[in-house]
């Protein structure tokens, strides 16, 4: 069996620069558009601007140290802000799964701060060299508060269906990350759970009434969880490669991107048009 954190790097720009791209681009937008669509307070979305470029910049155009570290001090401030107001509605009752899982969203956003600013150090958290800990930042930014800020909203009045998903993604975002560091039988479970409720939330965008960016979105989605489920099920031969490059580098290319260019960012700039129902979020 192959784990996927044991996969050697043999195409060094997709399997490293790629990913700074995509993290990137989730700190200067999605991150932002995500705060927008939970109804965060508009001083912290308007600031999260500002520290999202800033952190973008330094992911970029630094090499990890000390002054990468510093450019990220102001994200890492707003994600704490966000992680608290996200704790803060979680506690408060009643608690739908959808409030839930737009509340967890938030939870998560220093989580997703804390595996960018260990890359950003140089230190190999929990043991993961610095491509896997890029790499848990990237999925704790688009699985762990992207899609569970968008199946917060989407989820919410759509019954038992809708109250699955949104648990569902909940739970199999820690689990995803528990998976890569846990033992093999976790890994492929987990992974197959996140593919599941990600397609489960794609089915709900594509049902969405009267929004077509949520429909493209969700279309989009559903494939990409295919190709997830591929790659969880590699060892028996179904992981996807493309251009004759490794799996791993065909899934940043046909899950990662998609995912992070496109799905979060149309399903967040729709939903960040308009404010969610107040039980989601006083």
């Amino acid at each position: 069996m192959t784990r996927s954190h044991d996969m050697i790097a043999a195409n060094t720009w997709l399997l490293m620069e790629l990913p700074v791209l995509i993290v990137a681009v989730t700190t200067t937008v999605i991150t932002p558009l995500a705060l927008a669509a939970a109804a965060a307070p508009r001083s912290l979305r308007r600031a999260s601007l500002v520290a999202g470029a800033l952190a973008a910049v330094g992911l970029i155009a630094v090499e990890p140290g000390v002054l990468a570290t510093l450019s990220l001090a102001p994200y890492v401030a707003i994600a704490v802000i966000a992680g608290w107001i996200g704790f803060w509605r979680l506690v408060r009752g009643p608690r739908p799964a959808s409030r839930i899982a737009l509340s967890v969203g938030l939870v998560f956003v220093p989580a997703a701060a804390s595996w960018l600013l260990a890359y950003q150090a140089g230190y190999p958290l929990l043991g993961y060299p610095p491509f896997w800990v890029l790499l848990t930042a990237a999925h704790f930014h688009i699985a762990g508060i992207a899609l569970l800020v968008i199946v917060g909203r989407i989820a919410h009045g759509r019954g038992v269906l809708g109250a699955a998903v949104a648990l569902g993604c909940v739970l199999s975002v820690p689990l995803t990350a528990a998976g890569i560091y846990g033992p093999h039988w976790l890994e492929v479970g987990a992974a197959l759970g996140m593919a599941a409720s990600g397609a489960g939330a794609a089915v709900l965008l594509v049902t969405t009434r009267g929004a077509v960016l949520l429909r493209v979105a969700g279309a989009i989605l559903f494939v990409t969880m295919i190709f997830a489920s591929m790659f969880a099920l590699r060892d028996q031969g179904t992981a996807l490669v493309l251009f004759g490059l490794d799996p791993l580098a065909s899934m940043i290319i046909a899950h990662g991107v998609p995912n992070a260019l496109i799905v979060a960012l149309l399903a967040l700039a729709a939903l960040a048009r308009t404010a969610p129902p107040p039980e989601l979020v006083d």
